[in-house]
């Protein structure tokens, strides 16, 4: 897969500006292109997200959509339909017991989670772990 050969193997691409928003654009119109079913669960997400309470979009500095909870970011997705959320460690840890969501791609350690938007369906499951994300921030301090 291009994003996973891209995150591994050319991450110092990251350090040249507009280069993650450029590569990220790319992933966008091929969903838009080849999978128009998540690319309508992309909008519903970003569309939900808007309306959460503290919940502002914005561009994130990797690619995507940035969902910033009172200006601190809470989650992202890249145009290709990979939500990241953080959730701290005990959520995180519950999500991948219950199978609610994957490690983080590129950070499995961290307090990071990781879940593929494939279509419609995915969008409630999509937007629990966004809303995980916002409680998370909320009580941290």
């Amino acid at each position: 897969m291009i994003f996973e050969f891209v995150v591994r193997r050319l991450k110092w691409l990251a350090a040249i500006p507009g280069a993650p928003q450029i590569f990220d654009a790319m992933l966008f119109s091929a969903t838009a292109v080849f999978d128009p079913a998540r690319l309508r669960a992309i909008s519903a997400i970003e569309k939900a997200a808007k309306e959460m309470p503290d919940v502002r979009p914005g561009v994130h500095r990797l690619g995507g959509v940035g969902f910033f909870f009172r200006g601190k970011e809470c989650s992202h997705i890249h145009g290709n339909g990979l939500l990241d959320c953080f959730v701290g460690q005990a959520n995180r840890a519950a999500l991948l017991r219950d199978d609610r969501a994957s490690a983080h791609h590129v950070f499995p350690r961290s307090g990071w989670i990781s879940f593929w938007v494939k279509d419609g369906a995915d969008v409630p499951r999509a937007i629990d772990l966004i809303r995980i994300a916002c409680a998370y921030q909320q009580g941290a301090k």
